[in-house]
């Protein structure tokens, strides 16, 4: 199976010493095994028995400048045929380009689309009701699944304490990054992933 993963750097940071951040996987996992990208691989291959191939990128640009990126810099993943798509972006995305990166956001999934072809367009893991309208609207599009982490939007699921920069330590933790995954696997499977209604919501950090 040939997973794609296109996200921030929840899915994939490189290091940026300045910030306290040192490694190479999803922000702020404590190793790149516990980061959600290699928690659901696992799940996968689990489930199916077979090896999980992915490929990683970090699309940070695209939620910056929605308008004004160009597809094409994606045509070498999406030759690949990958099996499942799992989009999580939204967080970089400006307030004044949110109605762009609405758009953008749908052209980029239908760029993809193919027969055969699973995405999951997965929400913000802070709250922003605005961008959360944008994914979810993906889900009209057939072959496209939305998946909600609303009930991750608490500081529960964020590495508070684990890093003294407090926009690294609102990434999620190892706890976070495997709800993620358990949130798109439970998707795949065609379930929904348990809520914690306990938890109070938190905003964006950047």
């Amino acid at each position: 199976m040939r997973i794609l993963y296109l996200g921030n750097s929840i899915t994939l940071h490189g290091i940026n010493h300045d910030i306290g951040w040192h490694g190479e996987w999803g922000m702020a996992a404590s190793a790149p095994d516990n980061d959600y990208v290699h928690v659901l691989n696992r799940m996968m291959e689990t489930h199916t028995g077979e090896p999980a191939e992915s490929a990683v990128r970090n699309i940070a640009d695209f939620e910056r400048a929605p308008d004004t990126f160009d597809l094409a810099a994606f045509e070498e993943l999406r030759d690949w045929n990958p099996d499942l798509l799992v989009l999580r972006i939204c967080e970089n995305t400006p307030e004044d380009k949110v109605a762009a990166f609405g758009e953008a956001y749908l052209r980029l999934i239908r760029y993809f689309l193919r027969d055969g072809l699973r995405i999951f367009a997965v929400g913000g893991f802070w709250k922003h009701d605005r961008k959360e309208a944008c994914i979810r609207a993906a889900e009209a599009i057939s072959g496209v699944q939305y998946v909600s982490l609303q009930h991750l939007h608490s500081a529960a699921y964020q590495a508070i304490g684990q890093f003294e920069h407090s926009g690294v330590a609102a990434h999620p933790s190892d706890r976070g990054m495997e709800a993620i995954a358990q949130a798109i696997f439970a998707a795949y499977l065609g379930q929904k992933a348990d809520p914690f209604p306990e938890d109070k919501p938190v905003g964006n950090p950047w």
